[in-house]
């Protein structure tokens, strides 16, 4: 029988702060103990954030106190502080001595210049930490350097520590690019913003981009789903092939106009929209450019972007133009008007959004169905399962799913096996490599004394990677998210869309979005893939090294 000294750390929280702190340590609670709960624990929790009460404080202690009894565990104690805490630090194994390490003592890396150029950073990262181990600092030609890190406690113990205000340093071209133009832009935005100008937009958004904004606009993303499948089936060629990545970015273009606009922007018509495609591709080279301006000629790079940034600008103000000459809509930018959020506020936002969805969701749609073809049986089981909720191709998901898709989509138990799909896909193929943070204060990562203001990259893809987080990790597996008995996996490393308040603000979109969209694909096509084997270029973002062309044939009724 384990015993457990259990650290449930977030029972004593002020009741005023409990609305996102109760979230953020119960989610640090699952990483330390390495469980899943079960997704309407974090379904209650979500949906209360914005009325605290000691009754989701119960509901959430039992739960998790259940949980640890279930397992056969004994529990000693429960003691609460706000303190990580493990029994036995994971890099004793490595310092028999105890000692913690100086910063010069690290592992050093680089400077790496081969795979940055060839878009294969990745790939680097994968080998630091099978070579060189869990802790890894990177030099820079300048003579910066950039800390590493691969294992789950030290990922929690950086999350503890982060703060009110989480920093990083990321898109630094787009915060001069915004810093140049003052006259559009009173901050640099969601990506490049620290401290309180960060949580001054990010504050603005946790009612905008989740459910509650997401819930009476399905109908309207529904019909944009069923318009891409349309889309998708017209264009395939006389043996039903298709690279449907470019329809997928149309598709989380036009989606991302109904959430933010309340409006359809015609990515889908049968004949090409030049603004939307233009609008596409300076996304596209905004995000190689934020890549490229962290390792190369960074002046260069910059003017790279203008062009591309001012073409994104127009075509939003134009856009946010129109929305405002209807001060009653519902849309997101009324919304936000009418909680008195500046236009150049609002237009920050509504770019940032823009570029996040197009960058990110249908990558991430892509990655799902090349993994699909090549795990046998899935779809039969996937189309299975969905045939519940969809009795015949056009039946609508929503009418037929119900409440379960209200549960703010994180854990649509509509088909699980799609939601299994998805999650195998984040796993291995996530939209980014991991998450950036500075410490704001000294820490001891993997045994080494790291001083405060150094910049940290929490490695979850290479993480997920690894045997001792997921057993056969570089197979794809959705059923290790339905059998848990079955697969061994610890949890705290898989954090796709990053963690705490610095976490993806489009998440909820971004589920909902693609458990539809694959809940179509699958519906109503036989999806094979019978060409080479596709590898991972990363541009910001992880894309495929080459066109990915499906063969989509039609499934009977």
């Amino acid at each position: 029988m384990a015993v457990v000294d259990s650290c449930v750390d977030w029972i004593t929280f002020p009741m005023c702060r409990l609305g996102c702190l109760v979230c953020l340590e119960l989610n640090l609670y699952v990483q330390v103990c390495g469980f899943d709960p079960d997704p309407s624990l974090w379904t209650f929790v979500t949906r209360n954030r914005q009325h605290p009460c000691r009754m989701i404080v119960r509901h959430l202690k039992h739960a998790c106190l259940a949980w640890l009894l279930s397992t056969g565990c004994k529990v000693l104690s429960c003691h609460f502080s706000q303190e990580a805490s493990f029994e036995t630090p994971y890099w004793h194994r490595y310092f028999p001595d105890k000692r913690i390490r100086g910063f010069d003592e690290m592992p050093t890396v680089g400077p790496v210049t081969e795979e940055y150029k060839n878009f294969k950073i990745h790939e680097a990262y994968q080998r630091w930490v099978l070579e060189v181990g869990h802790v890894v600092k990177e030099l820079f030609s300048d003579g910066s350097c950039c800390v590493h890190v691969y294992h789950k406690d030290d990922f929690v113990t950086i999350y503890r520590n982060d703060g009110k205000y989480p920093l990083r340093k990321s898109h630094q071209v787009i915060a001069r690019y915004r810093r140049d133009r003052p006259h559009l832009y009173n901050s640099v935005g969601l990506g490049p913003g620290m401290g309180a100008e960060w949580h001054y937009l990010r504050r603005m958004l946790p009612s905008g981009v989740g459910g509650n904004a997401y819930l009476p606009l399905r109908q309207q993303l529904e019909e944009v789903a069923d318009d891409f499948v349309d889309l998708v089936q017209s264009n395939l060629d006389e043996n039903n092939e298709i690279d449907i990545l470019p329809y997928m970015f149309r598709w989380a273009f036009e989606s991302i106009g109904v959430i933010t606009l309340n409006r359809r922007l015609n990515a889908l018509a049968k004949v090409k929209n030049e603004e939307a495609e233009n609008l596409i591709e300076a996304a596209h080279l905004t995000n190689e450019i934020i890549f490229l301006s962290n390792v190369g000629d960074f002046e260069k790079q910059y003017e790279r972007l203008i062009p591309a940034q001012d073409y994104f600008a127009k075509v939003i103000m134009a856009y946010l133009l129109e929305a405002n000459l209807d001060p009653e809509g519902s849309c997101l930018v009324n919304k936000l008007s009418a909680e008195g959020a500046s236009p150049k506020d609002i237009l920050t936002l509504i770019l940032d959004l823009f570029q996040g969805a197009i960058g990110t969701v249908p990558l991430t749609l892509n990655w799902a169905l090349y993994q699909v073809c090549r795990c046998p049986g899935i779809q039969e089981r996937a189309r299975k399962d969905l045939l519940r909720i969809m009795p015949n191709k056009d039946s609508r998901y929503y009418e037929s799913a119900g409440r379960r898709v209200e549960l703010l989509f994180q854990a649509s138990n509509a088909s699980p096996i799609v939601q299994a799909i998805l999650r195998e896909t984040l796993r291995l193929s996530p939209p980014a490599i991991g998450n950036g943070r500075i410490n704001s204060k000294d820490l001891v990562l993997g045994g080494y004394l790291v001083p405060a203001g150094n910049m940290i990259v929490l490695q979850s893809q290479a993480a997920c990677r690894l045997e001792e987080y997921f057993e056969r990790p570089l197979e794809f597996i959705p059923d290790r998210f339905l059998d848990s008995e079955k697969y061994h996996k610890k949890g705290g490393v898989n954090r796709p869309f990053g963690f705490g308040p610095r976490a993806c603000i489009g998440q909820p979109f971004a589920h909902g979005q693609l458990t539809l969209a694959l809940s179509k694909i699958l519906r109503n096509f036989e999806v094979t893939y019978n060409r080479e084997e596709v590898g991972i270029i990363n541009r910001l973002h992880n894309e495929p090294d080459r066109p990915v062309i499906f063969k989509m044939e039609q499934v009977p009724h």
